[in-house]
């Protein structure tokens, strides 16, 4: 029989690859149900759902244990990378979505990948777009994503574009040349995996809406200082690869920049909007927050610096693996 390539697959409506979508769950038992349904509602049938139990107190296992179709693995908390480590590490599929336990997938998402990567044989991964709903999962706002105008991997110093991780299909194969997550990150473990693939393979990108990101109170989303000093540690880990590169040094700064920026303003803004009507225990609990940002604001206007004096003497060079 004659090897059915990729591009075969999607247009002869022949669509093949089984799916693995992993989800790490701690402690959100009450929105589990929810991505669980998610998944099996979408248009691409052939898919399994591995979810990833991570020392839950709660009633995460009970509610996977529900459904006779999800693959239900326990481990002692570990923490979010080695929660999505374990699910990619049981997961058959040829395919790979991490979708956060609190989040959903729209009915055509795995689809909608699967259709890309047959598009784009030579590419890693490749993601969509994702809009905001709230807690109560209704619809916050849509998030209208730029355009990539440039090379992936200076995308991702400039900023992480693709803003949602459920929104990445991996092909399997990928995580055997570059490793998995990195389980030393407390956060932003996504954004240093986008930027060792990037730096060494092509990816995709489609314009189509695939996920749905929920905000709450417990969303990792919300704990900024945190996130702003993680990603710190992923650009500035770009540096030896980046040496020399006046474009990319300049790209990464731009990143260091727009993360010190868009990670304080809505804390400033919360404790000003909180002022303005006169919610003073609300202003002075935002309040506590900012001793967390001022070491990672100094942190990257000192790194932001350091690449501006490497950029003034850099020589054009390229991207080293």
């Amino acid at each position: 029989m004659p090897e059915v390539s990729d591009e075969d697959r999607v247009t002869n409506g022949r669509q093949q690859g089984l799916v693995t979508v992993v989800i790490p769950c701690y402690n959100q038992a009450g929105y589990l149900g929810e991505a669980i349904a998610s998944v099996r509602a979408q248009s691409y049938r052939d898919f399994e759902i591995v979810v990833v139990d991570d020392g839950s107190t709660d009633a995460t296992a009970a509610v996977a244990g529900n459904y006779l179709d999800v693959r239900l693995l326990r481990q002692s908390n570990a923490g979010l990378s080695a929660a999505r480590n374990a699910g990619l590490g049981v997961g058959r599929g040829e395919y790979l979505v991490f979708l956060d336990a609190d989040d959903r997938l729209l009915p055509d998402a795995l689809r909608d990948g699967i259709e890309s990567l047959a598009r784009h044989p030579e590419a890693a991964f490749t993601s969509g777009h994702f809009r905001f709903i709230r807690a109560d999962g209704s619809l916050q706002r849509e998030f209208a994503q730029a355009p990539l105008e440039c090379p992936p991997y200076e995308g991702m110093l400039r900023g992480n574009y693709i803003g949602m991780h459920a929104t990445v299909m991996f092909r399997r194969a990928i995580f055997d040349e570059v490793g998995a997550f990195d389980t030393s990150l407390r956060s932003c473990e996504d954004y240093d995996l986008y930027m060792r693939i990037t730096r060494r393979y092509p990816v995709a990108r489609h314009d189509r809406l695939v996920a749905e990101y929920r905000r709450h109170d417990a969303s990792m989303s919300v704990r900024a200082g945190r996130m702003l000093d993680t990603a710190l540690d992923v650009l500035a880990a770009q540096r030896p690869f980046i040496h020399g590169n006046g474009r990319l040094i300049r790209a990464c700064q731009a990143g260091i920049r727009g993360l010190r920026r868009d990670l304080i303003r809505p804390l400033l803004f919360g404790i000003l909007g909180a002022v303005r009507t006169a919610n003073w225990s609300r202003a002075a609990q935002l309040s506590m927050q900012l001793p967390t940002y001022v070491a990672p604001v100094l942190r990257a206007t000192w790194l932001d610096l350091r690449l501006m004096i490497e950029r003034i003497s850099a020589r054009p060079g390229s991207v080293q693996a």
